[in-house]
């Protein structure tokens, strides 16, 4: 269900754990709040942030628990919360896409077998909480070198009619050869061709991401809001 006026991107983890990603929800009694299971992404989602809402949510994470937000408005705190984060990010939606720069002949597909070389570079460089679950959310596409992998990006979250980039991430080793580039768009293109919309988030000040994206043929849809609140109690 959609709350009036809204649009799925405003509350993209609901709306893809209530759709496409079920299979990959923790659900609160009475379905109001949804969470990703087993550490694959740190967010919720909810039917409606109101008093419900966020009795569902403090049910889902449990006393001492932390709710993790990525949606257009998150409202003030509630008493029984701690806000731990709150900042600002801009949603991108894809418009037409760059063609594929030098280097994607290089691109190889990602799996299971290679979690751990995900999960080290995703480490190294800090795109972003990615765990040794965090490739059973899409597709995934990386560039090893000599055997090493040195860039990556996929799908994370999957509202219906889009597909999230994210973890894009590139090796020190390897930085200013627009590889960055590659991966997105390689990640972008394989949500295409199912027939869904790619976007992405980015953090307010990060700069070279926002260039990036705009650059291979991502639009600012709005401002969003990513929030870190724990739950009052002792668990």
């Amino acid at each position: 269900m959609t709350e009036p006026g809204q649009h799925v991107l405003d509350d993209v983890v609901w709306h893809a754990l209530s759709g496409p990603q079920a299979h990959l929800a923790e659900v609160a009694p009475g379905g109001a709040a949804r969470r990703y299971r087993d550490g694959i992404a740190p967010f919720c989602g909810v039917e409606r942030l109101d008093a419900t809402g966020w009795a569902a949510v403090g049910g889902l994470v449990g006393a001492g628990g932390v709710a993790a937000f990525l949606r257009g408005e998150v409202e003030p705190t509630p008493a029984g919360w701690t806000e731990l984060v709150r900042e600002l990010g801009t949603q991108y939606v894809a418009g037409a896409l760059a063609p594929p720069p030098p280097g994607s002949e290089e691109v190889v597909e990602l799996g299971a077998a290679d979690s751990p070389d995900m999960v080290r570079l995703a480490a190294e460089t800090e795109p972003g909480p990615f765990s040794d679950t965090g490739h059973l959310t899409g597709r995934w596409f990386g560039i090893r070198r000599d055997g090493r992998l040195v860039a990556m990006a996929g799908e994370r979250m999957r509202p219906p009619g889009y597909g999230e980039v994210s973890g894009v991430c590139v090796d020190a080793s390897v930085r200013g050869e627009g590889l960055g580039a590659v991966v997105t768009l390689a990640a972008a293109r394989a949500i295409e061709e199912r027939g869904d919309t790619p976007i992405l988030h980015v953090r307010e000040g990060n700069e070279g991401a926002h260039r990036l994206y705009r650059r291979t043929g991502f639009e600012v849809r709005r401002t969003v809001v990513v929030a870190v609140l724990r739950r009052d109690g002792t668990p």
